[in-house]
């Protein structure tokens, strides 16, 4: 049975003439004749970018709510994975955006140095001159490496401001100036790697952006949950800041981590803060040394941050091991 079609299907599938290779391609972007742009025609065009903008708008629209889905789980987290709260600063779509709304995480995140990655999983620090994995020469050049960022600072005084440890009020946003003096041994090498052995933790603050912490001071209503020598260093000190404290992981560790050294204090002054993008800021320190650790013998270390607006369900912010051999 035959087809019958009209003269206008039978006109369009005629050859066209060959017109050599330029007039082709030129014939093939615009042609006269039958009114087509790349081979198409206006109707065929308007029909197939019909097709593409309700594929992509619902392709888009999956994408977008898988998106609000994760993030709206994520920010409900106590604890969440991240302990960059800062990754994600703030929400520069507005507030009627909740896809882009800002993260607020139950607690802000410190992180610790030196940290080289060994053939572990874990956060350990194993000081053993009997292993190439564990010399005191590798944490020694890791710290180095991470506080030359700090020295250039010295060097770039001008452009910090000296904050003293009084009550913040600041009207200058440059931020302030972090002396690495102020660490003790653990701002210069050896940084306790060597005999004596009583090595040197750098707990950093991490950037977040716009956080400004609510502190304790003497005359705060302390939570019960809080330790009792922490407790006792809160009342007796005149110094605003958030408080750190760190001890065994369970009453074994406790036994065994020893006497911590905090330099140049327990805590992370409150001028510091609120970090905005400052192009010159860097995060304030704590210096933890080991007086005398346990030697060979693992020890779990938890450091937790205090303060009004942290979550007292997730004070811990930090762990890592430590074990220590042959200087």
């Amino acid at each position: 049975m035959a087809i019958l079609h009209d003269e206008e299907y039978y006109r369009n599938r005629i050859p066209e003439p060959d017109l050599g290779a330029l007039q082709n391609f030129l014939r093939f972007v615009w042609n006269p004749d039958r009114r087509q742009v790349l081979g198409r025609s206006g109707k065929e065009w308007a029909l197939l970018g019909f097709f593409y903008v309700c594929f992509l708008s619902i392709l888009g629209s999956l994408f977008a709510l898988q998106m609000w889905i994760s993030i709206d789980y994520a920010s409900k987290l106590d604890r969440p994975f991240f302990l960059y709260a800062g990754l994600m600063p703030r929400s520069y779509f507005g507030s009627s955006f909740p896809l882009f709304r800002q993260l607020e995480f139950g607690s802000p995140g410190i992180g610790f140095k030196p940290n080289i990655l060994l053939p572990t999983t874990s956060p350990i620090i194993w000081v053993n001159n009997s292993s190439s994995n564990a010399r005191p020469k590798r944490y020694v050049e890791a710290l180095n490496d991470f506080l030359q960022e700090y020295n250039k600072s010295q060097e770039n005084y001008k452009t910090a401001v000296e904050c003293n440890d009084a009550a913040p009020n600041r009207s200058d946003m440059r931020p302030c100036f972090f002396d690495i003096e102020s660490l003790g041994v653990c701002g210069k090498p050896p940084y306790g790697y060597t005999n004596p052995l009583q090595p040197c933790i750098l707990i950093k603050f991490n950037k977040r952006f716009d956080w400004v912490p609510i502190y304790y001071n003497k005359s705060s209503h302390l939570p019960e949950n809080m330790p009792s020598a922490l407790h006792d260093a809160v009342r007796s000190s005149n110094k605003y800041q958030i408080w750190l404290w760190c001890d065994g992981a369970n009453n074994v560790d406790k036994e065994h981590v020893g006497e911590i050294e905090y330099l140049p204090s327990p805590g992370f002054p409150v001028q510091y803060f609120p970090f905005l993008g400052q192009p010159d800021y860097l995060a304030p320190m704590v210096a933890l040394r080991f007086k005398n650790i346990t030697p060979f013998r693992l020890v779990t270390v938890e450091c937790s941050l205090w303060a009004l607006n942290i979550n007292k369900e997730a004070q811990s912010a930090l762990d890592f091991q430590i074990i220590l051999g042959e200087p």
